[in-house]
């Protein structure tokens, strides 16, 4: 094989590398002119752009490169500004954006974009405002950062004119006199401050709220709404007034004026204005109320009361009612004009109708008709009978007596009854005829009453006397406590006894609890009377406990009025200390009558005394509609079986299964049964076969007085000894 020299070699070689130099220019020139050719079209198209166009080299923060804008922004050339640093660039004071721009390749988050507003002032001194992109980018293995500018200034001015002008409309819709909300779907969605503080809400806090929260009940939002909307599909605008529920609870009255912005579809939305007319109404309602009420006592007056008569009668028409009217004049009251003068006489006026109202306030109307002169109207008797315990009370709420600039001043009235629709059926004449009993109760010596029809007269002397008499009794110790003792019926042991009052009239001799106990609640001095029977009970349970009864234990019943106008708590709690008993000492019995009247407050009570240490029982258990609940709710200890259930139980099968039915949901309670009213020895036997823990009977033992019951009580405890259950127990 024939070797070249190097020489050749060297000369072939220059010619090969020679022919590629040729073929590569050839080849690529063309398309470098294309590529050159491209990037100058889109370097122009760069500098005819509007926005700002800067390359920032990273991390050194030099100026790579720029558009035409970013020269005229600045007023200096391209070669002014590529490869200087950005600092050197007039931004003002914007370091934090140069900062940022630095950062951008650092950010530890990976934010590497974002973008920002800047105010800049230009060397006219024109301000200016650019919103400025900026991008993190790699070119070559370089990191760059890409800012893109734009001037908002227009936008900016824009804005903030915008915003000056929401303003100014917030601050004049914030300071009408009228409050104003949008509503969707019957939503808020926005209103005004005058809305938001007419109402009583924070600013913003009624923001997205449903309106049934400015409404009294569900019921009310819905027949509003469904009022108001029916009427702006078809009439332009709805306006009504409505009282609404403020934040704080309290209502105010408000005129509303709604438009739907869509008549076809009121809920999609609509504009409502509140107008406050809680002053007008107010003064509304008082123009109201002083037409038809005494300016000096605030009782309905002639016109008030002849309006209520005539809704009266037709209920009397309706279920055949009596309606009573008493006509009441003080007795020799010109005589307290001249004593205690012009003001103090109104005084005592006022005091007097006070105490009408609240004694007569829930059974009727009381109306001043004039001077010293009321009329009481009482509607809803079932007979004229029924209008004696009502005088009762009129009388002991006038007779207790007034002081006047430390005075004390003790009135006498005289009265007069009519009744509808015995004497008449007009209102003027059954007042006539009231007036004319009482002028006749006047001629008869005042300080009494009449009624128009004589023959009532001598029917209700006797009750007025038991009612006058009961005041004079507490202060004169006519009353005196009988204990009916209460036996364990599967030994015979004593486990207690009931505290039942008694009244010996120093006259009539012993007049029944049934006669004078219904009077007491007529006429307010069962409270009274009930604080006395505490402190008693309470002091005689203290003496056996000295004496050695095994379980002393009294039991005293309590009064609905006691709970609605007297402090039973306090009752209980004085009694109990004066004594120097043991809480558990004392059992406390409960009707029905008190668990009804207001339940949540009874509850509230009796729970309190229960933590103090009392026993609880329901007197009459049976007999009430709603007992059951009462178990549940209320913490009872002893069910005592009403007496009407006891006394054929032995041979009633009906009888029988409600007493069988009773032991056993006491026994799952964890309750004490007493049978009341037990007779015989059968019905004893009888109960102690269905499981019944308790007797209280005339059989096992009658009510006594005390010194009595204390010799019965010594005598069970020595027959408990002697059959040795006694010291079983100790």
């Amino acid at each position: 094989m024939k070797q070249c020299d190097k020489k050749n070699l060297e000369k072939r070689r220059e010619n090969i590398i020679g022919l590629g130099d040729r073929s590569f220019r050839k080849n690529y020139y063309p398309q470098l002119k294309r590529n050159t050719d491209r990037l100058e079209r889109f370097k122009a198209l760069l500098d005819y752009t509007p926005d700002m166009v800067m390359l920032i080299s990273l991390p050194d923060g030099k100026i790579s490169d720029v558009n035409q804008a970013v020269c005229q922004l600045f007023g200096k050339s391209t070669d002014e500004l590529v490869e200087h640093p950005i600092q050197d660039l007039p931004w003002g004071d914007n370091s934090g954006l140069i900062n940022t721009l630095l950062s951008v390749s650092k950010s530890p988050d990976n934010k590497n974009s974002g973008s920002v507003v800047i105010d800049y002032m230009k060397n006219d001194g024109a301000q200016i405002y650019l919103e400025l992109g900026y991008q993190l980018a790699k070119l070559d293995q370089a990191d760059f950062c890409v800012v893109i500018g734009r001037d908002v200034t227009e936008l900016v001015q824009q804005n903030e004119k915008l915003n000056s002008l929401l303003i100014e409309k917030n601050a004049l819709l914030d300071n009408t006199l009228v409050g104003m909300a949008w509503v969707e779907d019957r939503h808020i969605i926005s209103c005004n401050q005058r809305f938001e503080d007419m109402l009583g809400y924070e600013p913003g806090a009624i923001i997205g709220a449903s309106t049934e929260i400015l409404y009294d009940s569900a019921e009310t939002y819905r027949m509003f709404g469904s009022e108001a909307y029916r009427v702006m599909t078809t009439e332009d605008t709805y306006t009504g007034s409505i009282q609404l529920k403020r934040a704080d609870g309290n209502t105010v009255w408000c005129e509303l004026t709604g438009n739907a912005i869509d008549k076809q579809h009121p809920h999609k939305g609509s504009v409502w204005i509140f107008n406050d007319i809680n002053h007008l109404k107010l003064s509304e309602e008082k123009a109201v109320f002083m037409s038809q009420h005494d300016n000096l006592t605030g009782l309905p007056n002639h016109h008030l009361l002849s309006d209520r008569f005539d809704q009266a009668k037709v209920r009397a028409d309706r279920y055949h009612y009596h309606i009573a009217v008493m006509s009441i004049d003080i007795d020799n009251f010109k005589t307290i004009n001249d004593l205690v003068g012009y003001s103090g006489a109104n005084d005592v006026l006022v005091q007097i109708s006070q105490r009408l109202n609240d004694c007569f306030e829930e059974l009727g109307t009381v109306s001043r008709q004039g001077g010293d002169e009321f009329i009481i109207m009482i509607p809803n008797l079932p007979n004229t009978d029924n209008s004696l315990s009502r005088i009762s009370a009129l009388f002991s709420a006038i007779e207790a007596p007034l002081y006047i600039h430390d005075q004390e001043i003790v009135l006498t009235h005289s009265v007069g009854v009519s009744f509808y629709p015995d004497d008449g059926t007009d209102f003027e004449m059954l007042l006539s005829k009231a007036d004319s009993a009482m002028y006749q109760a006047k001629e008869d010596g005042r300080n009494t009453y009449r009624f128009y029809r004589k023959h009532m007269n001598r029917s209700v002397e006797d009750e007025l006397t038991v009612a006058f008499g009961l005041r004079r009794a507490i202060e004169e110790n006519q009353l005196q406590l009988y204990y009916q003792p209460k036996i364990e019926i599967a030994s015979g042991m004593l486990m207690g006894a009931e505290a039942l009052i008694r009244w010996i009239h120093p006259e009539k001799g012993m007049i029944s609890p049934g006669k004078f106990i219904p009077i007491a609640e007529t006429t307010g001095l069962i409270i009274p009377i009930s604080d006395w029977v505490l402190k008693n009970a309470c002091e005689a349970v203290a003496r056996w406990r000295e004496m050695g009864m095994p379980q002393p234990l009294v039991a005293v019943n309590l009064s609905a009025l006691q709970f609605a106008r007297g402090n039973v708590q306090e009752s209980v709690y004085q009694a109990i200390k004066h004594a120097n008993i043991e809480p558990g000492m004392l059992e406390l019995e409960l009707t029905e009558s008190i668990m009804i009247r207001d339940p949540s407050r009874v509850l509230e009570v009796v729970q309190t005394l229960k933590d103090f240490g009392c026993r609880f029982s329901i007197d009459d258990f049976g007999t009430g509609y709603s007992s059951l609940a009462y178990l549940k709710r209320f913490p009872i200890d002893i069910l005592k079986i009403d007496r009407e259930f006891i006394k054929d139980v032995a041979s009633n099968s009906d009888d029988e299964i409600i007493v069988k039915t009773i032991i056993q949901m006491a026994q799952s309670f964890g309750m004490t049964t007493v049978a009341e009213g037990i007779e015989d020895a059968e019905t004893l036997e009888f109960l102690r076969h269905l499981g019944c823990d308790r007797s209280q009977g005339y059989y096992t033992g009658r009510p006594m007085p005390e010194h009595e019951f204390i010799e019965f009580m010594l005598n069970n405890k020595e027959k408990m000894i002697s059959a040795g259950i006694l010291s079983e127990r100790k």
